[in-house]
């Protein structure tokens, strides 16, 4: 295992090393948030173990429809993003901002101050990922001292590029995938054949590199790294729907004239 990991390393890892990496993130006092089977749906919440992930599982889409399907393989990530946000663990709709106690007639309020939970976000899509960043530029950026910055500055990004996206999937239109953009501090592409099951990692930033570092890795040679980035680029020709290219401004503002929606929505989901 080379420990030697810089922030622009590219190494491979093995499908049963993402045990080792769940631990090496809970050593450095993590919890693990990230996609599992619950209620018919592919869901977010807190992992225990990678084994919480939903290995074999996909998704069919559909306008209007979302259904599980099994698939004929074990991978983990391949299935689009689920109908969960990573929203509501960075800007949850509801939280304690101070408490308020009778004291000689009167009260004494007590501002919450408590250290935001260190959270590892594992599985995060290209498309969601974008998202954040806008939530960073709208919602951190130039506010250091808020509630937000402060949650934002103790998560760290696990992305999963895309290799199989959804019916309804457009993402290659935006520009916001199926590769993973900067933001991440690791970056994994799924890779399975046969019985080799493995993840080509893209290491983000030297936090990313100190927690790959514990998780049993390798050097990953030029063809595995062309087979990976070969994937992402197929699932970009994939997609179940695109954007308009050109005059996308104007399609939005006419989202508000019910007489033109009809025109505005077979536009938008040729």
């Amino acid at each position: 295992m080379d420990e030697a990991i810089q922030p622009g390393s590219v190494r491979l890892m093995d499908a049963a090393a993402l045990g080792p990496l769940f631990t090496s993130l809970h050593d450095a006092g993590f919890s693990v948030i990230g996609p599992t089977v619950r209620d018919g749906a592919i869901v977010l919440e807190e992992l225990q173990t990678a084994g919480d992930l939903p290995f074999g599982w996909g998704v069919r889409l559909e306008p209007g429809g979302y259904r599980l399907r099994r698939r004929s393989d074990s991978a983990a990530f391949g299935h689009s993003a689920g109908p969960g946000s990573w929203k509501q663990f960075l800007h949850p709709p509801r939280e304690k901002l101070w408490s308020a106690r009778l004291d000689g007639g009167g009260f004494e309020v007590e501002a919450d101050d408590a250290v935001p939970p260190r959270l590892a976000f594992f599985g995060v899509r290209p498309c969601d990922l974008r998202a954040i960043g806008i939530q960073d530029q709208v919602l951190g950026s130039g506010h250091g001292n808020s509630r937000y910055a402060a949650r934002r500055a103790a998560v760290l990004i696990v992305a999963v590029n895309c290799t199989e996206p959804g019916e309804t999937c457009f993402c290659a239109s935006m520009g916001t995938g199926p590769g993973a953009g900067p933001g991440y501090d690791l970056a994994l592409t799924e890779l399975v054949a046969g019985e080799r099951h493995s993840f080509l990692v893209d290491v983000g930033t030297q936090a990313g590199a100190e927690v790959l570092a514990s998780a049993p890795h390798s050097v990953a040679d030029g063809a595995t790294i062309g087979a990976a980035r070969d994937a992402v680029t197929g699932a970009a020709q994939q997609m179940g729907r695109s954007m308009p290219q050109a005059g996308l401004r104007e399609l939005l503002a006419a989202s508000h004239d019910a007489a033109r929606w009809e025109d505005v929505a077979s536009r938008c989901l040729t």
